[in-house]
């Protein structure tokens, strides 16, 4: 190669930098991501042009720092989708491979071309490899966290809605015992009693068990939302679900994670919020889902409670979200009703979206 070392790095970088700049992608135009991305772009050109230094033919690299696996971890706690830095590897190789062909003097033979293509393309993967297995660990933690606090919940509903009322329903029947030769007639209203209590411990236990079964079969996500409303939500208090746009045609595992997601939502707002109405909204918008659940119930401080518990709905909620590669917003206010909002990215895996459609 005829180009001093330094003035090829700032060449490549350059080149890089213009076509982040032209991503369209608030990520990877953000200028933190973007120094971190310059720095691996100046280390893989260093790692390229060493390997190919003597006339065009590749020789033993000298090891050079790696931060790939930093880099990962960072953006995995910030939530950075993998797609973001397949979209930046793929304009990495787009922006250094001219780069590197051009310092070449004279111009070199095809084999030499195609094996410094190779050459590069194997160095950016690599580097792509190990700043993706944070992310994996990622959600991994995540993922546990979310069934962590499914279990919870579930445990929850059995010790206070059916072992409550199976304790209440045996208190029942021991008074009916108590009562049954003494005063017959108040025996016989204790046995009601009893009875009731069964009855909505056995509900509830069908309750539990229907939460349990979260596929969604042939139903879509929309009347698998009008099921569960149909199935929970009290007498006498209005639901619905509406639709703007054709509903998309999302993953399975995708459908029910989300179908999970707004589930609680719609259970946070049963057990908590009182309300007298419900309303699930689903909407298309260019290369996102948005789905809303909406009710006018006591509503609640958003930030005293996420202050006091990391754990439970709300995180849930917002874990879930993550997981899918979206966001949930959550806003209460007391005497206010609650709405919880979440966007998803409609997965477009032409190309040309790459790093154009992604958070």
């Amino acid at each position: 190669m005829s180009v001093e070392p330094n003035r090829l790095v700032d060449r490549a970088v350059a080149a890089y930098t213009t076509l982040l700049d032209g991503s369209g992608s608030p990520v990877l135009t953000d200028r933190s991501l973007q120094l971190q991305l310059t720095r691996q772009a100046e280390a893989v050109v260093r790692v390229v042009a060493t390997a190919f230094a003597a006339f065009g033919t590749p020789t033993s690299t000298l090891p050079a720092p790696d931060p790939s696996e930093a880099i990962g971890e960072q953006r995995a706690k910030s939530g950075i989708h993998p797609t973001q830095s397949l979209a930046a590897a793929t304009l990495m190789f787009e922006a250094l491979f001219p780069v590197l062909v051009e310092a070449f003097d004279p111009p070199t033979a095809t084999d030499t071309v195609v094996a410094l293509g190779t050459a590069l393309q194997r160095e950016i993967q690599e580097r792509l490899a190990v700043g993706s297995i944070p992310y994996v660990n990622y959600l991994l933690t995540k993922l546990l966290s979310s069934q962590q606090d499914e279990r919870s919940r579930i445990a929850r509903d059995l010790h206070d809605r059916i072992a409550h009322g199976m304790g209440a329903a045996l208190q029942q029947l021991d008074l009916y015992d108590h009562y049954r030769s003494r005063d017959p007639v108040r025996a016989q209203a204790h046995l009601a009693t009893a009875r009731e209590s069964i009855k909505s411990s056995f509900d509830s236990t069908r309750q539990v068990s229907a939460d349990l079964w979260v596929r969604l079969g042939g139903e879509s996500l929309s009347q698998s939302l009008a099921s569960y409303l149909e199935s929970t939500v009290p007498e006498g208090t209005v639901s619905e679900v509406t639709v703007d746009g054709d509903e998309p045609g999302l993953a399975d595992e995708v459908a029910q994670e989300l179908y999970l997601l707004l589930r609680e939502a719609i259970r946070n707002a049963v057990v908590h919020g009182k309300p007298d109405t419900i309303t699930v909204e689903l909407a298309t918008q260019q290369d996102r889902l948005r789905a809303v659940v909406r009710d006018n119930g006591c509503g609640f401080d958003v930030g005293a409670v996420t202050a006091i518990k990391i754990v439970g709905g709300l995180a849930s909620i917002r874990e879930r979200a993550e997981l899918l590669g979206g966001r949930a917003v959550i806003t209460a206010d007391p005497g206010c009703g609650t709405t919880v909002e979440v966007q998803l990215p409609l997965l477009d895996r032409t190309a040309e979206s790459l790093g154009r459609n992604r958070w």
